[in-house]
C-alpha cells in the first residue's frame, strides 16, 4: 500500500512563507552536515513524520505571522499602503495621467467617485478610508491566480520579502553563529596540520553568502521595492475589470425546450397556455 502523503501547501505558502523558514534553518543543516551528521539523510527520514505532526503548517504560520508583524512597521515608516499611497494626490511616484486614468475605472468599479484633491487636502484620513475601501475590492475581484497570474507573482515576492524581513533576527543570529563554528572549527583544523576539506568550505561558503544577505539584502528597501511592484500591478488590473460591482456570472443556465406542438384542432392561445406552464414547472422552488 501506498504511503498516505500529509497535505501539500498551496503555491504562495510554499513560497512566500516556507520557504524564507527554510532559508532561517539552512545554516544549522549546513552545520550539521560539515560535522558529519549526515543531515541529508537524517532530515530524509524525519521529514514525512515531521510534516505529518503539523511542522510545516507551523513554519508557514511563524513565517507569517512575523511577516505581518513586521509589515505594520514597514506601512507606518512608508506612510501607508503602497497601494494606497499611489491613488493619493499629493504622490508623486505615480504619473499625473495615470492616476486620473486608474480614478475614473475606480469610479466605474466602486460606484462613487474617488476624492479630489481638494477634498483629500482637506481630510486626508478621510480619503484615505475611500482609498483602501478601494483597494479590498480590486483585491477581491482580482483572486483568480490564473486571470491574473502576473499579480499573484508580485504578490508571492512580496510576501517572501517581507516574511525574510521579519525572520531577520533569527535567521541574522543562526548564519552568524553557524559562521562562527565553522571557521573556528577549519582554523583548528589548520592549526593541527590536517587540510581543509571542500565539503566543509563549501559549507563554509554557504553560510558566509547567507550571512552577507541577512546583512547587506534583505533590508526595508528591499521589501519597498516588491511592494511597489505589486501596488503598481494590482492598479493596472483595475482597468481589465468591468464595470460594476457585481460578480461575473458563471455561465447561462439552461435553454428552456421548445414546447411540443398542441394536438390537431387546438387553438394557438391553448398552446401558448400550455407552453407557459411547461415552463414554470420546470423553474426550481416552483
Amino acid at each position: 500500500m501506498a504511503k498516505a502523503l500529509p497535505d501539500l501547501p498551496d503555491e504562495y505558502t510554499r513560497n512566500a512563507r516556507l520557504k524564507p523558514a527554510f532559508l532561517v534553518g539552512l545554516p544549522v543543516a549546513t552545520l550539521a552536515a560539515a560535522w558529519g551528521l549526515k543531515a541529508s539523510v537524517l532530515l530524509g527520514s524525519a521529514s514525512g513524520p515531521l510534516a505529518a505532526a503539523g511542522l510545516t503548517y507551523l513554519l508557514a504560520h511563524l513565517s507569517r505571522d512575523l511577516g505581518q508583524r513586521k509589515q505594520v512597521e514597514l506601512f507606518q515608516s512608508w506612510g501607508g499602503k503602497p497601494s494606497v499611497a499611489k491613488l493619493r494626490h499629493r504622490d508623486a511616484t505615480l504619473n499625473l495621467h495615470t492616476r486620473a486614468r486608474y480614478h475614473e475605472k475606480a469610479a466605474q468599479l466602486f460606484g462613487k467617485p474617488m476624492p479630489t484633491a481638494a477634498e483629500e487636502a482637506a481630510d486626508p484620513t478621510a480619503a484615505d478610508l475611500v482609498y483602501e475601501s478601494y483597494c479590498n475590492l480590486l483585491l477581491e475581484r482580482t483572486r483568480d491566480t490564473k486571470a491574473y497570474r502576473l499579480l499573484f507573482e508580485e504578490l508571492m515576492s512580496y510576501g517572501f520579502r517581507r516574511n525574510l524581513l521579519g525572520m531577520k533576527p533569527i535567521g541574522l543570529s543562526f548564519s552568524a553563529v553557524c559562521t562562527g563554528v565553522e571557521v573556528a572549527a577549519l582554523a583548528e583544523a589548520l592549526r593541527m596540520g590536517r587540510e581543509a576539506d571542500a565539503p566543509t568550505v563549501g559549507f563554509l561558503a554557504v553560510n558566509i553568502f547567507l550571512l552577507a544577505c541577512w546583512i547587506l539584502l534583505i533590508t526595508p528597501d528591499w521589501v519597498k521595492r516588491a511592494a511597489d511592484s505589486y501596488a503598481d500591478r494590482l492598479l493596472a488590473a483595475s482597468e481589465s475589470l468591468p464595470k460594476g460591482t457585481e460578480k461575473r456570472a458563471v455561465g447561462p443556465g439552461p435553454k428552456a425546450k421548445p414546447a411540443r406542438a398542441g394536438r390537431r384542432g387546438q387553438s394557438g392561445s391553448e398552446n401558448a397556455s400550455a407552453s407557459e406552464s411547461a415552463l414554470k414547472s420546470r423553474i426550481p422552488g416552483r
